[in-house]
This record gives structure tokens, sequence and C-alpha cells, in this order.
């Protein structure tokens, strides 16, 4: 596959952040052990490489994405436009200077749900929080309700400068924390992974045509609700802070060093980030303050959750069910404001629809886990993927084996993990059985 100039630009984000996590990428558990199988409560521990089978059966995407069929849509905007239900995109989008930087300071006080005035720190063009509470406990029941922003997100998708230009001969090419694997058709995207503290350059992603890195993150004590409904979100926002100042860095030494894998494409021309072609992934702790990045710092082409988000107290633990049940959902109803992170009540600048979840039902953290993708309205309803022919609507993905798994790094996932991760990260049709 000779031929590397491409318009479809991707770029993956994989957050992973967990207390008590190595510093190498590798989840673990909130307590800080891992287990050897990577599928006790609490674990999660990965190993390098993923599975290469698996078709999404559906690759349904957010805007420039894989259309409803699994092809890329024709423009050579990734990120740009809207996609409509047929999944092709429209218009070109206009750039929004807020898509650059992060916010560094918290998230709009707790105090008022229903009010939420604009954290200091946030993008300009950010609302403030417009909390779905009116009273001391959160609603229960499935997520229908209108959201703040119109499920669309805030501001819109910086489209990129200047076409994507990969001319690297076809192979794998590894630069400490980042590589990208050019016998792969490039999709001009990148992906971030923050991992649980701390993540690392992701093959599976790499060899589906995203440039792919590792990025630090942190080790915030979560949720922390003991000490406040903001707490939390403040406390991420500053691992986020600490993300994006390593992906910029590392973005402008790889397209000074690397010019025909153009790693350059990410950036705006004044040498900012350019986060609307950005995946954003991250495990246990890391895949919330994943979820917290795209809600409330900048706008992103992908947010997806590893066993998470979290950031709430109301589930029940583990399901108490075979399968997600509607009827008997695995979360307190009502649950008091006050076991809930102020930051699941503000807009999100990131369109909904581009978030994913994916968590397995023994999982100890699982209740919490559906509670804040239910009460942030992702699209849904939850699916099991690991049974045979599932199909893979919506953006809450599930599976009754696998506990808390990293779903993206562990060896011999479940049946149909390649499936559900396909959709999450979007992957082209032609790019999502790699045979290298």
């Amino acid at each position: 596959m000779s031929k590397r100039a491409c318009l479809y630009p991707v770029v993956l984000l994989v957050l992973s952040c967990s207390s008590g996590g190595s510093g190498n990428g590798s989840p673990v558990s909130s307590s800080g052990s891992a287990s050897t199988t990577g599928q006790a409560q609490g674990s999660g521990a990965a190993t390098s490489g993923g599975g290469t089978s698996g078709t999404a059966s559906s690759g349904m995407a957010a805007s420039g994405s894989v259309a409803t069929g699994g092809a890329m849509a024709a423009s050579g905007v990734g990120s740009s436009g809207t996609l409509p239900a047929s999944g092709s995109t429209t218009g070109s989008g206009t750039s929004a200077g807020s898509s650059t930087g992060a916010s560094t300071t918290g998230v709009a006080s707790s105090g008022n749900p229903g009010s939420g005035a604009a954290a200091s720190g946030a993008p300009s063009g950010t609302a403030g929080g417009s909390g779905r509470a009116t009273s001391g406990m959160a609603s229960s029941g499935s997520s229908t309700g209108p959201l703040p922003d119109g499920g669309q997100g805030i501001g819109a998708d910086t489209p990129p400068w200047r076409a994507l230009n990969v001319t690297a001969p076809p192979k794998e090419y590894l630069h400490n924390n980042a590589g990208i694997d050019t016998r792969a058709t490039p999709i001009g995207k990148l992906a971030v992974d923050i991992g649980v503290n701390s993540g690392g350059y992701s093959p599976w992603l790499a060899k589906r045509g995203y440039h792919s890195m590792g990025a630090p993150c942190g080790a915030c004590a979560a949720p922390n609700l003991g000490a406040g409904r903001d707490a939390v979100g403040t406390c991420r926002m500053g691992e986020f802070a600490t993300t994006a100042a390593y992906v910029k860095s590392t973005l402008t030494t790889l397209a000074a060093a690397y010019p025909p894998e153009d790693w350059g494409y990410f950036l705006n021309q004044d040498g900012s980030v350019r986060w609307s072609d950005v995946a954003i992934t991250g495990m246990s702790h890391g895949a919330t303050t994943a979820a917290v990045a795209g809600r409330i710092g900048v706008r992103m082409w992908r947010v997806v959750s590893r066993s998470g988000p979290r950031d709430d107290t109301c589930g029940v633990g583990a399901s108490p069910t075979a399968t997600f049940d509607p009827a008997n959902p695995p979360w307190k109803t009502p649950c008091s404001l006050a076991n809930i992170a102020s930051w699941l009540d503000q807009p999100s600048i990131t369109p909904i629809d581009r978030f994913y979840g994916l968590v397995g039902t023994t999982d100890v953290e699982y209740g919490d886990i559906m509670f804040d993708m239910n009460y942030t309205h992702y699209p849904g309803p939850p699916v099991q993927w690991n049974v045979p022919g599932a199909v893979l609507t919506g953006n809450q993905f599930y599976s009754t084996v696998g506990g808390h798994l990293d779903w993206l790094q562990a060896a011999g996932p479940p049946a149909g993990t390649d499936a559900a991760l396909n959709i999450a990260f979007a992957i082209p049709l032609a790019n999502q059985n790699p045979a290298f």
C-alpha cells in the first residue's frame, strides 16, 4: 500500500488515569492492585496488542466519520460538518477558536443545580452549567429528557487547514510513546490514550489507521464527593491540562522530526492542538478523566471510556440482573445530588453522540458507570456485545464477562469486543480486519 496521501486523518487520544496506577500505562484498579488475568474486579491488567477480528454491525459515527454502512464520508474534513441520520456529512464546518487549549480550573459551582455559572478557565463560548436537577435528588429513569445544548455540543469543530499528507512507506513506525502503522490507510485521526494514570501507544488503533499516542494523566482522589461536588471535576481538569500540554509538545516534536508521517496535521497554524480530530480514551480512573475532558474541556472527535466513566456513588455495585434490565437498573432511584459530581450537570462541549462507554456487568463499579452514562444522556439503550449476532446500536456497550477490564489492551477479550471498539473508534470498514 504505497499511496499515503489521505483526506481522512484520525487522531486517537487514550486516557487512563487511576489512583495508585503505574506510570507505564498499564491499567490497574483504583486500589492499585492488578489482576494477572485482567478480569478480576478492580484489576484490568493489560497486555500489549489487540485482536484483529470482528466487524462492526452498524458503524454509526458522529460528524465526518463512518457512515451507517461503514464507509468513510466523502468529505476531506474528517471532523467538520454535521452527520445526519443517513451518515453522510453536510457542510465543512467553521473554525471555532474555543476548541484550542484546555481549561485548567474547575467546574461550575454545585450549590444551585439548574443555574450553573460558567467555570473560570473554561474555553471561550462555553455555557454555564444547566443541571437538570431542580431539587436535592436526581431523577431516575432512562436518559430521554432534553439536553441543555440539544446534544450537539458547544461551538463548532475546527477543520484542518490543509490535507493530510502521509508519505512514509508501509510499515509500523514507533517513537517511544507514539506511533503510526502506514500499512493501514491513514484516517486522519489521532488517538490519545491516558490509560489509568498514564497511557501508551496502541497497536490495535495504529493498525486501523490512527496516529496513536500515549499521554500522562494523573491520580486525583475520585470520586471524592466528601470534598464537595466540584472537587473531583476541578482536579480532573488539572489532569487534562497535563495531558493537553504533553500532546502539544509531542506533536510539535514529532511533526518536526518525522514529516513523512504528518503528525503536524493535528496542529493548527498557530501551533495549538486541533482537538476536533483527536480521540481521547482512558481506562478506569482515566476513563472518567477522558469523559470530563470531552465534556467541559475541549470539543473532540471521540471520547471512549474503558470501564468508565464514573464520579458518582449512585450504583448498586455489579449488575443485579443477568443482563441490563431497564425495569431494574443497577443504580439507586432516586439518588441524592450529593452523590453526583457537578461536572455531570454541565452542558457538553463535545456532542454527546461522540461519547462511548464499555463496561462489564461483574465490575463492582458497573452501577456507578451505568448511572453516569444514563444521567448524561449517552445514546442508548445499553447493548450487550459478547453474544453472537449482537446488533450494536447506541453508545453504551456492556459485556457479561470481563469485569473491570481494559477492553482495548487486554489479551483474550470477550467475543465481539473488536466489533464494539470498531464502532466506538469509528474504524472504517476497510480497516477493520488488518492481516498484518
